[in-house]
């Protein structure tokens, strides 16, 4: 969920020396800060950045672990907190489709870091903006609900896709003090 803690929690864990990869990147690797993240309209943006994430985990991952700060299910996530049945198939089609290529992954791992759409909004409160569906709290109590079980939610529309998901160990948490995330995230990157 937007405002749990988890870029807080990436950046710290990239200052301690893990291998992170930012939520939006430049060809080069280095992390987008969020206030020039591509608008969210501009959705040929936000799908060549989960593509070119996947060449820096790849990349990145030298046989080691490495943390994402959101991956390629944040767009099917974004589909269903906008309840539009539609562009969730679209995209989990999409998807599918590169993952068959091996231009995308399903990892190893997820930590869903949970947090209510109020928490949501209130920690967010000065990047909230009238054009972002997640500045308000039906979206945000939509894409909790795809949070809470995302093979089941893309299962109703790609159970091909569901199928690749539920391959993953998933792990949630419920939106504490960063250092209870911190401590999550950690295990999950050293543990083999």
């Amino acid at each position: 969920m937007p405002g749990s803690g988890k870029t807080t929690t990436a950046n710290t864990l990239a200052a301690a020396g893990y291998a992170v990869v930012g939520e939006y990147v430049t060809p080069g690797g280095i992390t987008i800060p969020v206030p020039h993240h591509p608008h969210v309209g501009d959705d040929d943006a936000h799908q060549a950045n989960w593509l070119l994430k996947h060449r820096h985990i790849t990349s990145a991952s030298h046989g080691g672990p490495v943390l994402s700060d959101r991956d390629w299910l944040s767009a099917l996530a974004y589909a269903a907190s906008l309840g539009d049945q539609a562009l969730l198939a679209r995209r989990a089609s999409w998807a599918y489709g590169h993952l068959a290529l091996g231009h995308l992954a399903v990892p190893d791992a997820y930590l869903i870091v949970g947090c209510s759409p109020e928490t949501s909004l209130a920690r967010r409160a000065e990047r909230l903006t009238p054009d972002h569906p997640w500045s308000t709290p039906s979206s945000l109590a939509r894409l909790a609900d795809f949070y809470t079980d995302p093979p089941a939610a893309i299962g109703r529309t790609h159970p091909a896709l569901a199928a690749e998901l539920r391959a993953a160990s998933w792990h949630r948490l419920p939106a504490v003090d960063l250092a209870t995330i911190r401590q999550h995230a950690t295990s999950l990157l050293t543990t083999p």
